[in-house]
């Protein structure tokens, strides 16, 4: 007789205890040592030779395999089941499907954590217009679908428009401007609506003197919300993000609350990121936080596959800022891959540092490697390493209570 695990199921082990993915129902089974190695077991061998099944003993085993039948977890064989799943075929190496455009360092605003240490006095601008739009037709050669273009304040670069209308030539499926909205003005909303471009921005509170204190820009909400109203009122796709700090901790629900009467998508702000001026201990909020990381967790064949061979957030992604740099994210920016005025694009993207930087997977970092929810936890590589003392790019996220070595999740 033989025990198998259904199709669907797959088997990871922890340092301490393992976890059954079942990729039909999505969820996630948390099971003990014992449990494990049982299943690891009856991987390898008859069940005969693992356990007695009439032995008082083992019992509790066969109990427990048969509640995993019940629960269309696995199955018992009389005779010895077919060789299982054939072996993955070779990652091919990651594909390029979106670019942040940090047009300029330069911004109007002075905000209090800015990640780029942009403001009214940057000056790391390098990159000749013929450059951005060059590299515009190469990502889309590459396989890029969608572009953002942010800064500093984009719309302080002077011919920002081009940059859309190349963009919208080389068909590019999404276009997005981040910006902080105090220069939108009638002929902007005009354009993004006749080129069919969307528009992000921040707000940090639901009034002027909070809002204010944050991007050190009196006026600044006034403009940003003045611009909010033409935007909705020419129907043109918006999204709002919030990052909460010691400053404007306490506009947490004043900001959705906001969102909402507006009619875009509510979402719980993020907390100021470890980076740039963000990386300031006095920054951070003394009570809010964003919910750790925590049970249930849920996961889908294509998301456990790709948590395999890759980074689930940064494959695929990268930003190339005001000085040519390309690192995988906006927040990652010691993480520099190469430089487009240096290289062609296609040579930094199948560079070993970018390509290493995509196939980060939790299988390589700290006690995330001995974690047996590894493929199906979120994670944020440029946080984990802003928030590591010694700035190491495969440290442990932070917001995680769990201690996979004695199984067991902390206060």
């Amino acid at each position: 007789m033989y025990y198998r695990l259904q199709e669907y199921c797959r088997l990871v082990a922890g340092a301490r205890r393992g976890a059954i993915y079942n990729l039909q129902t999505g969820k996630v089974l948390s099971i003990n040592q014992g449990a494990l190695q049982l299943l690891l077991a009856c991987q390898q061998s008859p069940l005969e030779d693992v356990l007695d099944i009439r032995a008082p003993e083992d019992k509790t085993f066969v109990d427990f395999l048969h509640r995993l039948t019940e629960m269309g977890l696995g199955s018992f064989y009389l005779d010895k089941p077919a060789a299982g799943r054939a072996p993955a075929p070779a990652a091919e190496p990651s594909k390029l499907n979106f670019l942040w455009l940090e047009l300029t360092s330069s911004c109007n605003n002075k905000c209090l954590h800015c990640y780029a240490t942009s403001g009214p006095c940057a000056d790391s601008d390098a990159v000749p217009h013929d450059r951005w739009l060059s590299l515009i037709s190469e990502a889309r050669a590459a396989g890029a679908g969608a572009i953002q273009l942010i800064g500093g304040e984009p719309l302080l670069y002077p011919r920002w428009r081009e940059l859309v209308e190349k963009a919208r030539a080389e068909n590019f499926e999404f276009i997005e401007i981040f910006t902080n909205a105090t220069l939108i003005d009638d002929d902007c909303v005009a354009f993004c609506k006749r080129h069919g471009v969307n528009i992000a921005t921040t707000i940090y509170a639901d009034n002027a003197a909070v809002h204010d204190r944050v991007t050190l820009n009196p006026g600044s909400f006034a403009k940003t919300m003045a611009a909010v109203d033409k935007i909705l009122a020419a129907k043109i796709p918006l999204r709002i993000a919030s990052i909460i700090m010691k400053a404007n901790e306490h506009e947490v629900k004043n900001i959705m609350d906001l969102c909402a009467r507006l009619g875009v998508e509510v979402t719980p702000p993020d907390v100021v990121r470890p980076t740039g001026r963000g990386d300031d201990k006095d920054l951070l909020p003394a009570a809010y936080v964003k919910p750790p990381i925590r049970p249930p967790f849920y996961t889908d064949p294509e998301t456990f596959d790709k948590a395999q061979r890759c980074h689930t957030c940064l494959d695929g992604k990268i930003a190339v800022t005001a000085g040519g740099d390309v690192i995988p994210c906006i927040f990652a920016r010691s993480e520099i891959c190469g430089n487009i005025l240096a290289s062609s694009l296609a040579d930094v993207l199948n560079g070993q540092r970018l390509q290493q930087c995509w196939r980060t997977t939790k299988d390589q970092v700290e006690k995330c490697k001995d974690c047996e929810y590894r493929y199906a936890c979120t994670d944020c590589r440029p946080l984990a390493q802003g928030s590591d003392s010694a700035k190491r790019w495969l440290a442990c996220s932070v917001d995680c209570p769990y201690n996979p070595y004695t199984g067991k999740w902390e206060e």
